[in-house]
């Protein structure tokens, strides 16, 4: 079960289906916010016409007669009876009221003009007779901004929260004389519970259509996942899982079972699975080519060996071999400190050996290599070439040879190319090798600057790799 959850199959479903439902939530909400907005500014345009007629209809100059006499005076009447029009045409107008707004310093209050009931009429109760001209304490969002409702020249409007529960937008636009004094305000409320329960309602369709969008979509994804990506895997991973390194049998078995698995796919994985196949199938023929060189492989070093141990010579190609070159660099070194310090060190690595060891046999090899080794002896004459190891050579430069050291190192590596480049060669008589060269600086020893031309050696046999490509890839 550990397992099962740490995998690529269980994974990429899970992250598919967070991020489904991330995006999801994230999209709900803008779109919920937005779509309060934009109801929040087509309450404020309706709250903006409504007031703009309560004022027009207003006669500013009888707004203390209408707060005595009231009920009484004809024109109360008509204006009243006017702003019940007003709400029953505008939707969701919860009040429409006139009030004036005072502040005498303790608290501010506020004088009822008009407001409406339930229903008009045009004959009041005592309640109604009572209620115009009455104060009240004004409260919270309002309250604070008393001066900017009084003196203030843009509307105040808050979303407010009542007592009952109720969920009101409020607006209130202030009226004023010729003067531009203020004298009341033209105030209406908004119910919100409709526009509320039509964002639950827009949020739950919005959210069953996401849902099913989305399920559609994410069906889609994880079945690819699952037949492109994670099922082949797993396969690759069952058939690794079994593999068996014992024998060259087992080996053979390996290879066979993995090439069985027959997945044939243009992206990542089909790539994966046919580099694996490649390198499986290379594995098991350098086993089998080992295998069948084991043997001659082992006579011919231990015969190499033996000869080794009895002379300074290469028992195959004839030059100087390692234990050779060990002892000279010894005796350079002794010149060195008795300040005979003009000598070069050459060291030369043959490219493409083990190609043609694996390749053609090490019958091949051997030609090879000693087709080199002439090369090598024929460029640099006057010095001692060692064999210090199966494909690198070393040549210690004095006399004649050091003094032409970069005629002789450009001469070399000339020579090498042009063999190389002959095509209709037998493939073990195409000679190539990287050569590195460097010379004597003050403070060496032997050791430092055969160390600086082994390094040189290396960057050139890379450039080799990087142009001609590398057989051990």
């Amino acid at each position: 079960m550990k397992k099962k959850l740490h995998s690529l199959s269980f994974r990429l479903p899970f992250l598919y289906i967070l991020s489904y439902v991330i995006i999801a939530l994230i999209i709900i909400l803008i779109v919920y916010n937005r779509f309060e907005r934009m109801m929040e500014v087509n309450y404020t345009r309706m709250a903006e016409g409504v007031t703009n007629l309560m004022a027009e209809a207003l006669d500013t100059d009888k707004i203390d007669e209408f707060i005595e006499k009231n009920y009484q005076s004809r024109e109360y009447l008509d204006t009243l009876k006017y702003y019940f029009s007003l709400r029953d045409n505008y939707p969701d107008t919860y009040y429409l009221y006139i009030y004036r707004f005072h502040d005498d310093g303790d608290k501010p209050l506020a004088t009822v003009v008009i407001d409406l009931d339930e229903e008009y009429t045009e004959t009041p109760t005592q309640e109604n007779l009572e209620w115009v001209g009455s104060e009240y304490e004004v409260d919270e969002p309002f309250a604070s901004e008393i001066d900017k409702i009084i003196h203030g020249e843009e509307p105040v409007y808050h979303t407010v929260h009542t007592q009952d529960g109720e969920h009101l937008f409020s607006y209130v636009r202030p009226i004023r004389d010729e003067n531009g004094n203020y004298l009341c305000s033209a105030c209406v409320d908004f119910s919100m519970e409709y526009m509320h329960s039509q964002d639950v309602l827009f949020v739950i369709k919005l959210m069953g259509m996401l849902g099913v969008i989305m399920l559609i979509i994410l069906f889609l994804n994880i079945y690819f996942i699952r037949r492109r990506i994670t099922r082949p895997l797993e396969r690759i991973e069952d058939c690794l899982d079994g593999f068996v390194y014992n024998t060259e049998t087992d080996r053979f078995r390996n290879v066979q079972s993995l090439e069985e698995l027959g997945i044939h796919l243009d992206n990542e994985i089909g790539k994966l699975y046919t580099s694996l196949n490649s390198s499986m199938k290379e594995s098991l023929y350098y086993m089998t080519s080992l295998n069948r060189a084991k043997n001659e492989i082992e006579d011919k070093e231990k015969a190499i060996e033996e000869i080794s141990k009895m002379t300074f010579k290469d028992g195959l190609t004839g030059v100087g071999n390692k234990a050779a070159f060990m002892r000279d660099t010894g005796l350079n070194d002794r010149e060195i400190l008795a300040g005979n310090t003009a000598f070069a060190v050459a060291i030369v690595d043959i490219n493409n050996l083990k190609q043609v060891n694996d390749t053609y046999g090490h019958d091949a090899g051997d030609k090879y290599i000693m087709g080199c080794s002439r090369m090598i002896c024929n460029t640099f004459r006057h010095s001692p070439v060692y064999r210090t190891g199966g494909d690198e050579f070393a040549i210690l430069l004095t006399g004649e040879d050091y003094e032409k050291r970069h005629d002789l190192y450009i001469h070399a590596t000339m020579d090498f190319k042009t063999s190389f480049a002959k095509k209709n060669a037998e493939p073990w008589e195409r000679y190539s090798a990287s050569i590195g060269l460097a010379e004597y600086k003050s403070g060496d020893m032997t050791a430092n600057v055969v160390k600086r031309a082994d390094k040189m050696m290396y960057a050139n046999k890379q450039e080799f790799k990087k142009k001609y490509g590398s057989y051990r890839r």
